[in-house]
């Protein structure tokens, strides 16, 4: 009888590719790490009841050629808002064995990295989910259903920078309402597979059969955040003028492009090159700064082609004002006299721009953001009480500010 490799495979190496396993998970966060973040220490800051954020939105009124007429206002001084930003919270515990710990910790003799880079991972994790939410609403949402059977696995996503909210194991909800009102319907999801470039998640069984009143259009969360999410971009210059429900304890309809951010419409298919001119118009406008512009790459297309700039890298900015030593490349134009640098972010939505003036943003927290939050007890790293392992409890209580929301625009695409 011929010996071959079955018969021989117990007496056969196995020799794994040379080099760091690839993370293909990692993404460098940009929005985030560009943005100003402060926290209870070292500045002093993020602590206390609320974030607050006050605005001078109008210079003294009741002017007029007539004395008398000027002289008898009684209104007329400059008017003032506070945004009173509460804090929001995100967990996340990362488990390991121990067995698993002390096999790999001899390094790469045992194992292409120790099992105890687990809790860096899910610290890595968290600070993509800050970032993904920066671009959305408090409302928790990563998407809506675009489907209009459901007597299948595949969910399909409007946007589908949403997959980048989940992964395979993930359970979601379903809800006919966006987060800030209504409830979630009974039932939930499991993701089996995710098909980011498709806007698709496959769960493990049909649509219909874990949520019974599924349809179409239907908003989809992450377990646990309907809600409860942080107030991002979409919240702070939301696609249409805000209404008169107060946010953080402002009416933004006493002024709704000072208070509520500027709009441009580029639904009619245009150019992008095109709607970055117009944004910065809008900007320009109302006295902004606009330096940085956010894009999903699918929308970037060939505008290299279309502008002349340059490839830089702009620092990112640690706690309390101070600079970051990580940089980030990005492509810088000029624009109606203004140096704005475009940054591609895949968790950016695929049909939205965003055109910001960087220094008016701030993330805050009462203590790092992420971090492991049971440190207090003097450990970042605890034993399990459920099994033979350790655990890191990560997580912020954190929540992102704009201290002139109209000097930022958001642009809708076709």
């Amino acid at each position: 009888m011929t010996l071959d490799t079955s018969a021989f495979n117990p007496m056969l190496k196995e020799h794994y590719a040379p080099g760091p396993v690839a993370n293909m998970a990692f993404q460098k966060n940009k929005a985030i790490g560009l943005m100003t973040k402060r926290n209870r220490k070292p500045s002093g800051e993020g602590g206390g009841k609320y974030w607050v954020q006050p605005i001078q939105y109008a210079d003294p009124g009741g002017g007029s050629s007539d004395f008398a007429t000027a002289n008898a206002y009684t209104d007329a001084q400059s008017l003032y808002v506070a945004f009173q930003v509460s804090r929001k919270k995100h967990y996340r515990v990362a488990k390991v064995e121990n067995e698993v710990i002390e096999a790999t910790a001899e390094g790469n003799m045992d194992a292409f990295e120790p099992a105890f880079d687990e809790f860096d991972r899910a610290i890595r994790a968290e600070g993509n989910y800050l970032n993904f939410r920066f671009f959305r609403t408090s409302g928790g949402y990563i998407g809506r259903m675009s489907n209009s059977s459901f007597a299948t696995a595949v969910l399909t996503l409007d946007d589908p920078a949403g997959c980048w909210g989940v992964r395979k194991n993930d359970v979601v909800n379903l809800s006919a309402t966006d987060g800030t009102s209504g409830s979630l319907k009974a039932g939930s999801l499991k993701v089996l597979s995710v098909q980011r470039r498709a806007g698709t998640i496959t769960m493990t069984g049909n649509i219909s059969a874990g949520v019974a009143t599924a349809a179409q259009n239907d908003y989809v969360f992450l377990a646990g955040d309907f809600g409860l999410g942080c107030s991002g971009l979409l919240d702070w210059v939301p696609d249409s003028a805000p209404g008169a429900t107060l946010f953080y304890n402002v009416d933004r309809t006493a002024d709704a492009d000072m208070l509520g951010g500027l709009r441009v419409d580029a639904t009619n298919g245009e150019p992008v090159h095109e709607t970055l001119v117009n944004m910065v118009v809008a900007a320009d406008e109302l006295g902004a700064e606009p330096d940085v512009c956010f894009a999903n790459p699918r929308a970037l297309g060939t505008l290299t082609k279309q502008l002349e700039g340059k490839w830089i890298i702009m620092k990112g900015q640690g706690y309390g004002g101070s600079e970051a030593d990580i940089g980030y490349k990005g492509w810088q134009v000029t624009l109606e006299g203004h140096e704005v640098t475009i940054f591609s972010d895949r968790t950016c939505p695929v049909k939205r721009l965003f055109m910001l003036q960087l220094d008016t943003w701030t993330m805050f927290s009462a203590g790092m953001a992420p971090n492991f939050i049971q440190k207090k007890a003097g450990s970042i790293i605890k034993p399990s009480e459920t099994s033979d392992g350790f655990e890191g409890r990560i997580g912020e209580y954190f929540n992102f500010s704009c201290k002139a929301p109209g000097w930022n625009v958001n642009a809708q695409l076709q």
